[in-house]
């Protein structure tokens, strides 16, 4: 019996830690807007917002899910925000064009005052086959490029959880 109340008050305190680590985890999965003094982005529901990773990235994001056979072991999509100094867009979209790949579009538009260009081509890489969305913008000396690299098998419900993502990614002109 004196073992009994311990032991009772030990599984509540373990029970009440999984369900905050499962919620917070949870949590981590919906969307949210990612602010930064130079860009805004949306994170869509699926994804999770990676702090602390790659230092050459301004931003990343991958989703929860996995694709299936034989991709069983590559996430459906990884999104990467990179800035580059010193370059401009016809050399970053050049640089794109040099590579292999199947261009499937290539569209210009302005938001606000700024113009930015979507790339889509798909590509293969470890006999996988990708689709490849990016968007490209100048801004004060830099280039702003979002890479969405999604399973090219990924289903049409998937697929509109990233277009928003593409979309809401704005450069701020301060």
């Amino acid at each position: 019996m004196e073992l009994l109340i311990p032991g009772l008050i030990l599984v509540a305190l373990m029970v009440y830690a999984s369900t905050r680590i499962k919620k917070t985890a949870a949590a981590a999965f919906e969307p949210e807007t990612i602010e930064t003094d130079d860009f805004i982005i949306q994170k869509p529901e699926g994804f999770l917002n990676v702090i602390g990773g790659d230092p050459q990235y301004a931003f990343e994001a991958y989703s929860k899910d996995f694709g299936g056979a034989p991709s069983e072991d590559v996430r459906q999509a990884t999104a990467k925000l990179r800035i580059y100094d010193g370059m401009t867009v016809d050399e970053a979209v050049a640089k794109l064009q040099g590579a292999e790949n199947e261009i499937v579009s290539d569209i210009a538009e302005v938001i606000g005052e700024q113009k930015y260009r979507v790339i889509e081509y798909i590509s293969i890489e470890k006999n996988v086959k990708f689709r490849i969305l990016f968007k490209i913008a100048e801004n004060k000396g830099q280039v702003y490029e979002l890479k969405i690299a999604a399973l090219n098998n990924a289903n049409e419900e998937f697929m509109r959880k990233i277009e928003p993502m593409l979309d809401s990614f704005e450069i701020r002109n301060y």
